[in-house]
């Protein structure tokens, strides 16, 4: 186990054996919580940015009949109930 000191600024160096192990790199963004009296760091997925302009129409198929609002409301809930049943 390694240890660290917290700088004044309330910054501390994460060890370079765990920085590899990680595989954590400058720019790294890392998601902090406290829980049950531990302070947790996980690294967040990286997501590559899109531009609308690569994605619009992606859903567009022309057979696909156009739902109704209700239809599209009725359709939502069915999948909420569905994703959050017991």
């Amino acid at each position: 186990m390694e240890t660290v000191t917290l700088s004044s600024k309330g910054q501390c160096i994460i060890p370079k054996s765990i920085r590899l192990d990680a595989q954590l790199a400058a720019g790294t963004e890392l998601e902090i919580s406290w829980i049950d009296g531990e302070i947790r760091l996980r690294p967040l997925a990286k997501q590559e940015t899109t531009q609308l302009s690569q994605v619009s129409g992606c859903l567009y198929k022309p057979e696909r009949k156009r739902l109704s609002d209700a239809d599209t409301q009725a359709a939502i809930k069915r999948q909420l109930k569905k994703r959050h049943a017991p």
